[in-house]
């Protein structure tokens, strides 16, 4: 496929070949006979350093599992400006590990008016990434080029306003390719209806996706997204409305018609097998270590 792209390119544009690929725009880049390996860990350790902790102890997780942040209204303020320099180095590193934007998402909704408290959560992350620094996403050469998808939502998390967050992953093959946590614009006033708009957010991002691949002539067929809430996937699949279903907004029934057009698939899957959980909520540091392996996050010597 990359000799194709290559050479297509070169009937329109005036290249030439420069070597293999070792940096690009901060990732690290690693190839190796059977796979390629991404990461930040440069620009890991700079931030580590940059900020102070490179010293402090190291966290097994980047969030503590009873996280509830909170606007803190009564709390200390702190320098809104390092602050937001720290949400805004941490949102970049997401770029080759996803594990932590669940933590780096909730930290980012106070950045206007940050407090000790937030502040506090920052430097966990740090202290998680200090200890991962040489941390990063394994890409297996030859993984199969078959879409799927896993989404999850954490009704209600926000308790400044209830409001649920969105997290989905998306594969080609067994390789990682795209990923989401996201707070929710509305309310949902059930796990169902949260579980249906995380739902509905995954097929766009799904059906994006599929556009691109169509245009390096990548096709793909009925595409799968995984979901553990049977409700919500029964919704997708039932054209009427009913009580649990005639308040959601329209724009969240797009899902009905990708259903019934056979663009995607939902299919059930059990919550211990839900790799988009990571993306929605702090976990302990078994399932956390769990899930991070299984979206590919390892040492490169780990392969």
């Amino acid at each position: 496929m990359v000799k194709q792209f290559v050479e297509h390119m070169q009937t329109e544009f005036e290249m030439s070949m420069v070597g293999e690929l070792t940096f690009f725009l901060g990732l690290q880049i690693k190839q190796m006979e059977d796979t390629t390996f991404l990461s930040q860990s440069k620009y890991a350790k700079n931030m580590v350093k940059k900020f102070g902790l490179e010293s402090a102890g190291h966290k097994k997780t980047p969030a503590p599992t009873h996280l509830k942040l909170t606007k803190d209204d009564q709390g200390v303020s702190v320098d809104p400006s390092m602050y937001r320099s720290m949400i805004g180095s941490l949102l970049y590193l997401t770029a080759s590990r996803p594990a932590i934007a669940f933590a780096v998402g909730v930290c980012a909704r106070y950045q206007a008016d940050p407090k000790a408290s937030h502040l506090l959560q920052v430097k966990r992350i740090l202290k998680y990434v200090s200890g991962t620094c040489d941390y990063g996403l394994m890409y297996t050469h030859g993984g199969g080029s078959n879409m799927v998808g896993y989404c999850d939502a954490d009704w209600a998390g926000s308790a400044d306003d209830r409001k649920s967050t969105s997290g989905g992953c998306f594969f080609l093959g067994c390789n990682l390719i795209s990923w989401f946590s996201k707070k929710q614009n509305s309310v949902a006033l059930s796990t169902t209806e949260a579980e249906y708009i995380a739902a509905g957010s995954s097929c766009s991002q799904m059906v994006w996706m599929k556009q691109m691949l169509r245009e390096y002539n990548v096709e793909q067929d009925v595409i799968t997204l995984y979901c553990d809430n049977l409700s919500s996937i029964s919704i997708s699949k039932n054209p009427v409305q009913h009580s649990r279903t005639k308040h959601i907004d329209i724009r969240h029934h797009y899902i009905r018609d990708l259903v019934e057009d056979k663009v995607v698939t939902l299919e059930h899957i059990a919550t211990e097998e839900q790799l988009a959980d990571i993306l929605t909520k702090a976990l302990d540091a078994n399932r956390f270590e769990e899930l991070r392996g299984k979206l590919g996050i390892c040492l490169c010597d780990q392969a």
